[in-house]
C-alpha cells in the first residue's frame, strides 16, 4: 500500500511539474495566478509592507501559502518576477489532491487495479493537468475539499467525534481559498447533526443535544472563518465582503462585463442552464448518472459513503450553478471543476459496493463513465465559447495575447527600474498594475493601493513626492486615472511621457508625469 501510495505522488508530481514549467517557460501564467503571489509579495516587499497588504476582495489562502517561499525570489527572481513559484506551489498542491482522491477511495473499499484506474482518471483529466501547472486557486481549492470529504468518509464510517475536528477544519481552509465553500460550510454541518440524531439511540433530548454537539464541531471552524474574515474586511477596509462591495471585486467586474458574458452564454434562463449544462457534462459527461445509481445505493442499501463527496463537491457545484444562473457568476468552465473528482469517487463507491461474485463488466462500466471524461473535456476545451479562460492559454491566438501582455509588463517594469526612481515616485493602482510591480527590481518605488496611505497620496500626489502616475489603459476602475483623469475631474490626459502597446498594437500602459 505504501509503494502504491509512493507511485502516485511520485508519477504526479513529475508530471505535474513539467506542466507548470511548461506554463511558465511559454508566459502563461495567468493573471489570477500572478495577482494572489503578487497579494503575498506585497506584505514583505512593497513600499509599505503589512499583513492587511494581502487584499479582502479574494480569499487569502492561496496567497498565505506563498509567503514562506517569497524570500527565495532574492536569490532566484524568476520565482517571484515570472511566476515560477505560484505555479510550482499549484503542481505540489495538486498532487497532494490526487493523494488525497487515492486514499478515499482506498478507505471506500475499491479494490487495487479500479482505484489504480479511478486515481489516473483524476489525475490525468485535462481540466486537473491544466490546474496543476497554472498556478490559479482551483488546486488549493479541490485540495482542502478533498480533505473534507476525506474527514467526513471516515466519521460516516467510524462515528468517532474526533473525525469531525479536521473535518470542520478542512471546511475552514476552503473557505479560506473560494467562496464557493460557503455552500459546504452551510451543507456540512447540517448532514452531520441530521445523521447523528438518527444514528444515536436514546430519548430525543439525548439525540437532539448529540446532533447539535456533533454539527456545531463540524460546523464551527467554517463559520468562523466566514465571521473572522469578513470582521477583518469590516475593521481594515470597511467592507464585510469586498469581493461584494468593491469596486474590484467579482460583483464589480460581473456588471461591468455582463453584456461580453451574456453574449455568450445567453441572455436568459434557458439560454444559461444550457450554457451551464454544456460545460459541466463537457467535463463530466455521466455525472448526473452516477450521481443518481449512488443516491440509489444510499436509499436501498442505507449505505451513507457516498454523501461525503455528494455533501461537499456537490454543494459546491450547486452554489456555483445558483450564482451563473442568477447572474453573478462570469461562468467560467472551472467552475465545473469539482464534477471531476465527484464523478471519480462516486464510481469507486459503486464499485466497492458490488458483491464479489459480481460479473466483471459491472465494475468496468462505472469506469467506462469516468474514463469517457479525459476525450469529452479535451473536446470542450476546444471550444473557445465554452473554455473562454482556458483558450487564452491552449490556443495559439489566446497564448500569444497572454504572452504579450506579460512582456509588455516586463518592459513597462525594466523602463522604469531604469530611471533610477527614489521610493514613492510612481503612483499607480494594484489592481491592474500587480505584474508590472513583480517584474520590477525596485518594487519600493510604486505606491500602490495597498499602502495605507494611498489614498492620501492619490488626493495630492505631488504633495507627496509622486514624480508619475502609470495609468493602466484597460482598467475599468483605475483608481488612478478615474480620480485625476475621470468624468468629473475636469482633466484630459494629455502629454504622457510614454506609452506600451502589446503585439497587437493595444495600448495597455500610458506614463505620465506629474
Amino acid at each position: 500500500m505504501r509503494s502504491e501510495r509512493r507511485i502516485v505522488l511520485l508519477t504526479c508530481g513529475l508530471a505535474y511539474l513539467v506542466m507548470a514549467l511548461w506554463f511558465w517557460r511559454h508566459d502563461l501564467v495567468p493573471g489570477d495566478s500572478a495577482s494572489r503571489a503578487a497579494n503575498a509579495y506585497y506584505t514583505i516587499f512593497s513600499r509599505d509592507p503589512h499583513l492587511a497588504a494581502i487584499g479582502f476582495v479574494w480569499n487569502p489562502l492561496p496567497s498565505l501559502i506563498l509567503l514562506p517561499f517569497l524570500p527565495l525570489g532574492l536569490l532566484v527572481p524568476a520565482l517571484t518576477q515570472e511566476g515560477l513559484l505560484v505555479v510550482l506551489v499549484s503542481a505540489a498542491l495538486m498532487t497532494a489532491t490526487v493523494a488525497v482522491v487515492h486514499d478515499v477511495l482506498r478507505r471506500s473499499g475499491v479494490p487495487v487495479t479500479p482505484r489504480l484506474v479511478l486515481t489516473a482518471a483524476f489525475a490525468l483529466h485535462p481540466m486537473i493537468v491544466v490546474y496543476a501547472g497554472n498556478g490559479m486557486s482551483e488546486a488549493c481549492f479541490l485540495l482542502c475539499l478533498l480533505l473534507a470529504v476525506r474527514s467526513l468518509l471516515i466519521w460516516l464510517l467510524d462515528g468517532r467525534p474526533e473525525s469531525l475536528v479536521p473535518l470542520g477544519l478542512a471546511v475552514g481552509l476552503a473557505y479560506g481559498a473560494r467562496y464557493e465553500a460557503l455552500a459546504p460550510v452551510a451543507a456540512v454541518p447540517v448532514l452531520v447533526g441530521l445523521i447523528s440524531y438518527v444514528r444515536h439511540t436514546g430519548d430525543r433530548s439525548i439525540r437532539l443535544a448529540t446532533a447539535r454537539t456533533d454539527a456545531v464541531i463540524a460546523g464551527l471552524p467554517g463559520l468562523l472563518a466566514v465571521l473572522l474574515w469578513a470582521t477583518a474586511g469590516r475593521l481594515i477596509v470597511g467592507q464585510w465582503f469586498a469581493t461584494f462591495s468593491s469596486q474590484y471585486g467579482n460583483s464589480a467586474q460581473v456588471s461591468a462585463n455582463s453584456g461580453g458574458i451574456s453574449s455568450v452564454t445567453g441572455d436568459d434562463l434557458p439560454g444559461r442552464l444550457g450554457y451551464g449544462l454544456q460545460q459541466l457534462l463537457g467535463l463530466a459527461p455521466f455525472v448526473l448518472v452516477l450521481l443518481a445509481a449512488a443516491l440509489l445505493v444510499v436509499w436501498r442499501r442505507n449505505d451513507l459513503r457516498p454523501l461525503a463527496p455528494v455533501t461537499v463537491l456537490g454543494a459546491v457545484l450547486a452554489f456555483d450553478v445558483l450564482a451563473f444562473l442568477s447572474g453573478t457568476s462570469f461562468g467560467w468552465l472551472r467552475f465545473h471543476i469539482a464534477a471531476v473528482p465527484l464523478s471519480v469517487l462516486l464510481a469507486g463507491h459503486l464499485i466497492a459496493v458490488l458483491p464479489a461474485r459480481a460479473p466483471g463488466w459491472r465494475r468496468v462500466v462505472p469506469l467506462v463513465l469516468v474514463l469517457a471524461a479525459i476525450p469529452s473535456t479535451l473536446i470542450t476545451l476546444g471550444r473557445p465559447t465554452l473554455a473562454r479562460e482556458e483558450s487564452e492559454w491552449l490556443t495559439a491566438g489566446g497564448a500569444a495575447r497572454t504572452s504579450g501582455l506579460a512582456h509588455v509588463n516586463r518592459r513597462v517594469a525594466a523602463d522604469l527600474d531604469a530611471l533610477g526612481l527614489p521610493e514613492g515616485a510612481v503612483l499607480t493602482d494594484a489592481a491592474y498594475a500587480f505584474g508590472v510591480v513583480l517584474a520590477s527590481d525596485n518594487p519600493k518605488q510604486f505606491v500602490i493601493t495597498p499602502d495605507r496611505d494611498f489614498p492620501a497620496v492619490l488626493a495630492d500626489p505631488a504633495a507627496h513626492g509622486v514624480r508619475y502616475l502609470l495609468l493602466s489603459a484597460q482598467g475599468a476602475a483605475d483608481a488612478v486615472r478615474t480620480r485625476h483623469f475621470g468624468p468629473g475631474s475636469g482633466v484630459t490626459l494629455t502629454g504622457a511621457v510614454r506609452t506600451w502597446s502589446d503585439p497587437s498594437g493595444g495600448t495597455q500602459w500610458t506614463l505620465t508625469r506629474v
